[in-house]
């Protein structure tokens, strides 16, 4: 069982990954293209894909603690973090009261991560 739960954390970690292409591709195209109005779909299908993988990796992660997880988990949330810096060419004052609470939604998945890498590695 332990095993299994090992192979699910880092399954977790891989969908993640793979569901960074969609918001950095989102982010390159808004930022290529600034005053332009990008589409952000490749943030929502991330934050989607984020959350399922975030859940696996949690799960697996904090019962089976894997060794070298909390780098893993560390280093993803990061790179999710950091693929929505295309977000930020969409802002204005006036879309404040929308940027702010929009934002936060999708990057929980990535800051879930980053506090979970720093937990695990306080727990060993």
């Amino acid at each position: 069982m332990k095993t299994f739960l090992k192979f699910l954390a880092w399954i977790g970690l891989l969908i993640i990954l793979l569901g960074l292409i969609f918001s950095y591709s989102s982010s390159w195209v808004m930022a290529s293209s600034p005053g332009q109005l990008g589409s952000g779909v490749g943030y929502v299908i991330t934050a989607i894909i984020g959350t399922i993988g975030t859940l696996l990796a949690l799960i697996g992660g904090f019962i089976s603690r894997p060794r070298y997880f909390w780098i893993g988990t560390l280093v993803v949330g990061i790179a999710y973090v950091a693929s929505f810096y295309g977000y930020f060419f969409g802002y204005t004052v006036e879309l404040e009261v929308k940027f702010i609470p929009g934002l936060l939604v999708m990057l929980l998945p990535g800051l879930a991560c980053i506090v979970a890498g720093i937990v695990i590695r306080n727990i060993r």
